[in-house]
């Protein structure tokens, strides 16, 4: 096919078409071949594309397969779409320039559609020229083509369909990761692995490193922008970013998956099962999101916490307080200092047979109005009762609680509620003949071990309860275990109970740590509820991997507990007589106020109420923490990792004058002894808790 300019037009296109194989990366738009040779033919100015015999002139099999083929290759530079009509359409001469223009917009204006990949033996496209014999005048003619000259063999391929369809697949993941891995992941993961908390993460930095990169720049596009950007780079090493084992780690991070979960998930793919990660998992970025928040809403001095005393707390704050006590308090008669003599005493054999039950409600509405004085038994089975009230350091902050005051409490073992309540909250029963709680405060996995007594006959084997055989010979069941495999919660628990008579005879419980995760917030504490008696057995020690400790053993008799023996030295009992908080078990101490919890003074009705009896000279002994995350306002929940860490690091640090005592909780079935003065008449109660 001849025309005056046609052959200088076909070697533009031939130098663009090699312009472009020259590349790294080659790609073929999104047009199909025969619509783009139809544009072709319809882009001839009227009369410059004249009729040869049947056919126009430009309408030939050779030109057609090139244009199908090669018309549509592309690459790209900088974001830009650079066509094999590229160069013609800037210095053709007369119509081809007009033909070149309408092809390249019409390539430019679609997407990718593929690799462009040809088989090892298609060395090229069209021929620049061909000759036939015309018939009629028997003379050779000679037609000028398109042609791309040798195809080189960076894009020839044995198998061309398989190497598209990989990189095809490529580009799908690499687009997936590039909009579905938050870009607060990624940080996450690298902060992780700057402060060497994540297992080998240092192998791993390269390549998150890399996806940052062009994550961040990928961002940047619009959306066309964004698809041809997956298509240039789907070659490098961070385009498989999103299935890889770190790139699975952000994927969980992503996706909203608690950090300790998806971090021991990636440590359990590459970590040696005996692994102990020493660095909490809070990151950088994790802080300062947090304390921006913390600055934001003037919360900085809340976090500053310490001991309550009896002039933080206002008159209208208690249900009861004692006439000498009421001076020292906000919106009391002034400040007074006096000398409160010990009123401690052993209690009376008979108190328990004299003593009147009643309920708590009626007591606080009922029997305290009337009440001039107050004394509590304290009891070995009320240990895990000793409570202290925490207040700001500096006054009138900002609010940090769920509640409209400053004020928070803890019990004794640096936790905000019963154990019993956390293993029912962990979905355990806590209603039978006998339960065995085990509580605990990091991320460690500790197991619950209760080794059953021999039985007769057939049964003479003695029974194993652990997580490997949850269900005892005895009737005993484990139904709860937590943080294993993984440490999911800083609030484990785990739960034996016995729901029909328990047979006689010895049962020994040990705790054995599994795995031990971290050394932050050490030891343990073990529960022990019969007969309505509930015993404390805790371990404030660090517990290597694979150590047994030998907790107690509970000797039943005719499906009573009849006495429960510690075991190992460091166990500390509330089953024996002890000296505990500067107050000793088993006499009654004095009471100076009697408070409901913080998030039930004046119109607050948050949460769980507690019944709180502060004792004079009661003194927690060890450092306490001021808040715990179920405290904290809402706003603050997507911070809670952080508040962890803070709440551990900022405990209150022992004081004198501090406000301690013993603390019921609503939800846990308790009782207790008071002796109240009324006058001159003296009353016992057994007051009655929970349901």
């Amino acid at each position: 096919m001849s025309m005056n300019h046609f052959p200088a037009f076909a070697h533009m296109v031939a130098a663009s078409f090699q312009d472009r194989v020259k590349d790294e990366v080659v790609f073929v738009a999104d047009l199909d071949g025969d619509d783009l040779y139809a544009r072709y033919l319809s882009s001839f100015p009227e009369g410059t594309n004249p009729t040869f015999k049947v056919n126009t002139e430009h309408d030939c099999a050779c030109c057609r397969h090139f244009i199908r083929r090669a018309g549509t290759v592309v690459s790209v530079m900088d974001g830009v779409v650079r066509t094999v009509w590229d160069q013609a359409a800037n210095k053709a001469s007369g119509p081809y320039k007009e033909v070149a223009t309408s092809l390249r917009d019409a390539v430019r204006a679609v997407g990718i559609r593929d690799l462009f990949r040809v088989g090892a033996n298609e060395t090229q496209f069209g021929a620049q020229q061909t000759r036939s014999l015309d018939v009629g005048t028997q003379k050779v003619v000679t037609w000028d083509h398109f042609y791309t000259g040798d195809i080189p063999r960076s894009v020839r391929a044995a198998m061309p369909d398989s190497v598209r369809g990989d990189y095809r697949t490529t580009v799908q993941v690499f687009e997936r990761g590039l909009k579905e891995l938050s870009a607060d992941a990624v940080d996450t993961v690298l902060s992780l692995i700057s402060s060497n908390a994540l297992y080998r993460g240092e192998e791993h930095k390269q390549s998150v490193s890399q996806f940052r990169k062009m994550q961040r720049e990928f961002l940047t596009k619009d959306q066309r922008g964004q698809a041809l950007f997956a298509w240039v780079n789907a070659g490098s090493p961070a385009a498989r970013f999103r299935n890889t084992v770190i790139g699975t780690l952000v994927q969980d991070i992503s996706e909203g998956r608690e950090l300790e979960a998806a971090v021991a998930g990636f440590e359990s793919k590459v970590a040696p099962q005996n692994y102990k990660r020493t660095t909490a998992l809070i990151t950088p970025g994790m802080v300062k999101k947090a304390m921006e928040t913390v600055e934001s809403l003037g919360l900085e001095p809340a976090l500053e916490r310490r001991f309550a005393v009896m002039s933080d707390i206002s008159v209208n704050d208690v249900k009861w307080v004692d006439g000498a006590v009421k001076p020292l308090m906000k919106g009391g008669i002034g400040d007074l200092l006096m000398d409160h003599a010990s009123a401690s005493s052993k209690p009376g054999d008979k108190d328990a047979e004299r003593a009147e039950p009643i309920g708590i409600d009626d007591f606080m509405s009922k029997i305290l109005p009337e009440t001039t004085g107050m004394e509590i038994l304290f009891t070995g089975s009320h240990v895990g009762n000793l409570m202290s009230l925490t207040a700001p350091k500096t006054p009138d902050p900002k609010q940090l609680f769920r509640w409209s005051n400053d004020f928070a409490w803890s019990y004794g073992g640096n936790v905000a509620d019963s154990i019993k309540e956390r293993v029912k909250k962990a979905g355990g029963q806590v209603t039978g003949t006998l339960r065995i709680s085990l509580s605990w405060y990091n991320f460690d996995d500790l197991d619950l071990h209760v080794h059953e007594p021999e039985g007769r006959g057939m049964n003479s084997v003695a029974g194993h309860i652990h997580f490997r055989n949850k269900t005892g010979r005895t009737g005993g069941k484990l139904d709860v275990d937590m943080n294993a495999g993984t440490g999911t919660t800083r609030e484990p628990v785990e739960n034996v109970i016995w729901t029909e008579k328990v047979p006689d005879g010895p049962y020994r419980v040990v705790v054995n740590n599994y795995n031990q995760r971290e050394t932050s917030n050490p030891g343990f504490v073990v529960e022990i509820e019969s007969g309505g008696k509930v015993s404390h057995f805790s371990y404030n020690k660090s517990v290597r991997s694979q150590q047994d400790i030998p907790v107690c053993t509970v000797h039943v008799k005719t499906g009573l507990v009849e006495r429960i023996d510690p075991g190992d030295p460091g166990i500390s009992s509330s089953s024996i007589s002890q000296e505990k908080w500067g107050l000793t078990t088993e006499k009654y101490a004095k009471v100076s106020a009697v408070t409901l919890s913080p998030n039930y003074w004046g119109d607050n009705a948050v949460g769980n109420k507690h019944f709180f009896f502060v004792v004079e000279g009661a003194k927690n002994d060890e450092p306490t923490r001021g808040f715990y995350n179920e405290f904290l306002h809402p706003r603050l929940e997507p911070h809670r990792k952080v508040f962890e860490v803070i709440a551990d690091k900022t405990k209150c640090q022992p004081t004198e004058g501090q406000l301690s005592g013993l603390g019921f909780s609503s939800t846990k079935k308790d009782s207790f002894l008071v002796r109240v003065r009324q006058g001159k008449k003296s009353r016992i109660f057994n007051v009655n808790v929970g349901a």
